[in-house]
């Protein structure tokens, strides 16, 4: 296991120089917690949909980092932030839509660097 190197760059912020190459990790731990969210809100309130929709974002974007695909990873980063979002701002609960919201805002800015190069 290799460990991360930091390094300050241009802004002078300290950045992981492995997450800004490889979103592999960022996208399937952030998959994880989205699924867990979903699985939470149907233990919790009964909601399927939080179930269907926390699930399959989250198994999407676990399988992005899989497949080290950030293309699909922006996708779906996008979407959980159109969806998200507006709720967090509306209700400023951080659980669920503040959560989603700051998890979806690190893979879409991830994904998207690592779609530049």
């Amino acid at each position: 296991l290799k460990r991360p190197h930091f390094q300050v760059d241009r802004a002078s912020s300290l950045v992981c120089s492995r997450a800004r190459s490889r979103p592999m990790e960022v996208n399937v731990g952030a998959g994880a917690l989205v699924a867990l969210g979903g699985v939470m809100g149907y233990m919790k309130k009964k909601s399927l949909p939080s179930l269907i929709a926390g699930g399959l974002s989250g198994l999407g974007l676990m399988a992005a980092g899989v497949a080290d695909s950030p293309k699909l990873g922006v996708v779906i980063s996008v979407v959980l932030l159109a969806m998200m979002g507006p709720n967090f701002v509306k209700s400023g609960k951080f659980m669920p839509a503040g959560m989603v919201t700051v998890l979806s805002t690190i893979t879409m800015i991830v994904n998207g660097r690592n779609l530049m190069k």
